[in-house]
């Protein structure tokens, strides 16, 4: 009895310290490797070794772990060095003393089992091209997305454009706010946000800006309402990251505040278009309507891995016609001269990320970008075929450019800007100050307006020909080129987004990370 006692108090408390001993250098071990999945096997072993173990008792794997599966089933081995986790079993053994006089084996056989999951990842956002506001403009238009008057002056806007938020705190911010004080990262996405939530979430991550703040509470104070509730994953996603149920507290991307405020605008309009009357707000023109359509909205990556579904992040594609007036030579009355534009997805797809720490500033990432096709023209285009939701309209038929009894001139003229691609490199010096890279599609002239309407076709009561009155039209309509200008490029970047250009930056990088994984 003496004995068996002795094998309880003695033994058994000997085989669970040498357990947890056994689990504590497995766990290391398993966090060490997955921080380098191309080197695991060495880097866990020699941990092992220096936690006093045996390593030809132990096996180390790389494979693949996916939170959203079920227990058991997260990990799958076989990926090789392109995997992003790592499971190290340890077996070994604890030396008995009373066990073995009640007739009990010489020794407890243990075996353990770690996996850690590689946190390596990229952020980056495609059409950052944000920058010279006209406050007027980008207030209509943005106040008509979100369904309120807004008022702010381009202080305002250039606050919002310079200043950054961890997107992570973003969420931590918004979980509050929705009472999922307790949820992970993962459940917050799940759930969806009032436009008031999320700009009062952007508030908080932006304490310390006080001129991001004053403007995000301009925004605020401006809404009739809560306003419409937003999907929280289609403005600020985990990506890749979700698969690691990371937990509260991991720094997250950093991400201009504009974007998301834009982005949460279009998202919550919805597939609507925008009606917006500027009036005769702009310098030159008499009056200017703008209709605008603003397809799938996803700009910023959120934590990515290179060669993942979520590696390739596009802008939205964007169609508008700015119809505007303006006054016609030799006493004529109004010349109207509508101007039809669409972009198509430009888009960034993160290649590769090196995380070295040696020697110091050797990291880097690589973005393959893509511009998207463009197409401007002054056609007859209605309207209601301002939307996203097909081909485009017709563009063969000319715009009644001046009416009046006796005379009819119609216009006409296209252009089109291909898609080009090139691959940019972020050395560490840019990921750190946000450096803003551009790829071109080609050679776009400096006043895209300026280039179609020198090629504009006018036709007086459908005869063409050189006339008088086709002259003194045309040298009018081409003056209107710097108003129009100055209409498209302040509502696309207010989108973010420019015509034969893609803008790129890189949000951040988080490496040098792994998490123990069940």
């Amino acid at each position: 009895m003496l004995f068996g006692v002795g094998a309880v108090g003695v033994d058994l408390g000997l085989a669970v310290h040498t357990r947890r001993k056994a689990q504590g250098a497995a766990d290391v071990a398993a966090m060490l490797a997955a921080i380098d999945v191309t080197n695991a096997s060495p880097i866990a072993r020699r941990s092992l070794a220096d936690n006093g173990f045996e390593t030809a008792q132990a096996s180390v794997t790389v494979g693949t772990y996916d939170s959203s599966a079920v227990v058991g089933a997260r990990y799958s081995e076989g990926a090789g060095g392109a995997g992003n986790a790592v499971r190290v079993k340890l077996g070994t053994t604890s030396p008995t003393t009373f066990a073995r006089l009640v007739g009990m084996p010489g020794a407890v056989p243990i075996a353990v089992t770690a996996t850690a999951a590689t946190a390596q990842f990229a952020a980056f956002t495609v059409g950052s091209g944000l920058a010279g506001f006209d406050g007027g403009v980008a207030n209509l238009v943005l106040g008509s997305l979100l369904g309120a008057r807004l008022s702010l002056g381009v202080m305002d806007y250039t606050a919002l454009v310079g200043a950054r938020v961890d997107g992570l705190r973003v969420l931590d911010a918004l979980g509050v706010s929705l009472g999922l004080t307790g949820a992970s990262y993962t459940q917050i996405l799940q759930a969806n946000a009032s436009v008031g939530q999320i700009l009062m979430a952007l508030r908080v991550g932006a304490q310390g800006n006080a001129a991001a703040v004053s403007a995000l509470t301009g925004l605020l104070n401006a809404l009739p309402n809560a306003g419409n509730l937003v999907p929280i994953a289609r403005i600020d996603a985990l990506a890749d990251a979700a698969a690691l149920a990371p937990a509260r507290g991991l720094a997250g991307p950093s991400v201009q505040v504009m974007e998301l405020v834009s982005a949460t605008a279009a998202i919550a309009n919805g597939q609507n278009p925008v009606a917006v009357d500027l009036g005769a707000t702009i310098p030159g023109l008499l009056g200017t309507r703008l209709t605008l359509a603003i397809g799938e909205r996803r700009r910023s990556s959120g934590w990515v891995r290179p060669g993942t579904a979520n590696a390739t992040v596009r802008t939205a594609q964007t169609r508008m016609l700015i119809e505007t007036s303006l006054a016609a030579p030799l006493g004529l009355g109004q010349l109207s001269l509508p101007l039809y534009v669409s972009l198509a997805p430009a888009q960034g797809t993160l290649r590769s990320l090196t995380c070295a720490s040696s020697p110091p500033g050797s990291r880097q990432v690589v973005i393959d970008g893509q511009t998207g096709a463009a197409t401007l023209a002054i056609a007859s285009v209605p309207r209601a075929a301002i939307t996203t939701a097909d081909t485009g309209p017709d563009l063969s038929q000319p715009a009644a450019v001046l009416t009046l009894p006796l005379i009819q001139v119609t216009g006409r003229a296209q252009s089109t800007i291909g898609a080009g691609a090139q691959s940019l490199t972020f050395t560490d010096a840019d990921i750190t100050t946000h450096a803003v890279r551009s790829i071109s599609s080609g050679a776009v002239a400096q006043s895209l307006t300026g280039s179609l309407l020198g090629s504009l076709t006018l036709q007086v009561n459908g005869v063409g020909g050189n006339t008088l009155v086709t002259q003194a039209l045309g040298a009018t309509l081409s003056a209107a080129a710097p108003p129009l200008d100055l209409v498209l490029t302040s509502v696309l970047k207010l989108l973010g987004l420019r015509i034969g250009y893609a803008d790129f930056d890189v949000d951040g990088t988080l490496c040098g990370q792994a998490v123990l994984v069940q």
